[in-house]
């Protein structure tokens, strides 16, 4: 009998053993989840909380643009009297380089700003009369000539070519002697290069 009681108390300690283990894993991960869940609350408290600032910088916080030193100006010129529209594209100039908004407004007054960005800026202005952009090209001393003609169709001598006349056409002098009207540069050389 005594091994009966001695089996059913070993079998006793073993039961109480196990359920202690069981017990003790139960609440070990109980407790786990617990803090993990505690873990995550605090969380997504502390990413609200960063989204808030990070939003309130967002909202304060600008970055003023300036000019890089590879931006360029398109300076557009209407010229009422003639209706044309030129445009001259420049690179900036070393101490407009950095520029903001602001600045490029004081050194351009009397211009309208159409666009401002770092590496293009276009501004404006329109202005009475002609532009100096009317030409006519003729003989003069045996070259060919450049003249500029103004509003009422007087010309200045500009300059002269390299292209000497003696080597062109009958029909090409006839051409030079009555004058050829030309408007703007590209148009200039154009018929220059024809005579070339």
């Amino acid at each position: 009998m005594r091994k009966g009681w001695i089996f059913a108390l070993v079998f006793a300690i073993i039961i109480l053993f196990a359920l202690g283990i069981f017990i003790g894993v139960y609440t070990y991960q109980r407790g786990k989840i617990q803090d993990s869940i505690k873990i995550n609350k605090q969380l997504a408290l502390q990413d609200e909380d960063q989204n808030d600032e990070s939003n309130q910088m967002i909202l304060t916080s600008s970055i003023e643009e300036k000019t890089s030193p590879n931006c360029t100006i398109v300076e557009k010129q209407y010229f009422k009297g003639c209706d044309h529209l030129i445009k001259d594209i420049k690179e900036i100039p070393e101490e407009l380089i950095n520029s903001t908004e602001e600045q490029i407004k004081e050194k351009y007054a009397d211009w309208k700003l159409e666009s401002f960005a770092n590496n293009q800026i276009i501004v404006s202005q329109e202005k009475e009369g002609y532009c100096d952009k009317h030409y006519v090209v003729r003989e003069h001393n045996g070259l060919i000539g450049i003249y500029t003609l103004n509003e009422n169709k007087e010309e200045t001598f500009k300059e002269d070519t390299e292209i000497a006349t003696r080597y062109l056409s009958d029909e090409d002098i006839e051409k030079l002697e009555s004058g050829i009207s030309v408007i703007g540069d590209d148009q200039l050389h154009n018929v220059l290069e024809d005579f070339e």
